[in-house]
């Protein structure tokens, strides 16, 4: 049964991700014949106005579900609360298209980046004593070494050695982007 199960992307009510994977977990144990074999939601981590370290789905409204596309399974998914459809079914009655496994080994990856993020971010909250220093002043170019941004140069907007952080101008999708960083994250240029 494992070689033909595929990944799918499911689309949900956003906010209502983790409801629908535990709707369809619980199908799963209620009804060992359901096909399912993974079902998979990518977070990343942001810190909040107040300061906290928050987890959310990486991709609001959506889930993957690794499973056998059977009539059984295709009507499960659908039919389940909280689910608008799935990605790659026009709807009628036409069964969805599967996604390959290196786009969800992609995702995966970009997933255990965001978990680095967060452990640094974390180290850096916990640890207000040991303050790094930096080698770079506002309006310097430099160079993201860590996390989801590597490679990226880009324009020191400020600093703030308390809070740990360096918030950058960079450059994505034609358009200048301003993003917050662990000030260990950069080097100057």
């Amino acid at each position: 049964m494992e070689k033909n199960d595929k990944w799918y992307i499911v689309q949900v009510i956003s906010n209502y991700e983790q409801k629908v994977k535990e709707a369809l977990d619980n199908r799963e144990f209620e009804d060992k014949d359901t096909g399912i074999s993974e079902i998979y939601i990518p977070f990343k981590y942001h810190q909040t106005k107040t300061k906290k370290i928050k987890r959310k789905p990486l991709f609001p409204g959506y889930i993957y579900v690794k499973l056998d596309m059977t009539d059984k399974s295709w009507y499960i998914i659908r039919n389940t609360q909280y689910v608008t459809g799935i990605i790659g079914s026009s709807g009628q009655r036409t069964k969805p298209t599967p996604i390959p496994e290196e786009q969800i080994a992609r995702i995966k990856n970009l997933e255990k980046k965001e978990e680095q993020h967060y452990q640094d971010l974390k180290k850096v909250t916990d640890n207000k004593d040991a303050l790094l220093t930096v080698n770079y002043n506002v309006d310097d170019l430099v160079e993201i070494k860590k996390g989801e941004f590597v490679g990226k140069k880009g324009k020191v907007k400020d600093i703030s050695i308390i809070k740990q952080i360096v918030i950058i101008e960079i450059e994505m999708f034609n358009r200048k982007t301003i993003i917050d960083l662990p000030i260990n994250y950069v080097e100057k240029v």
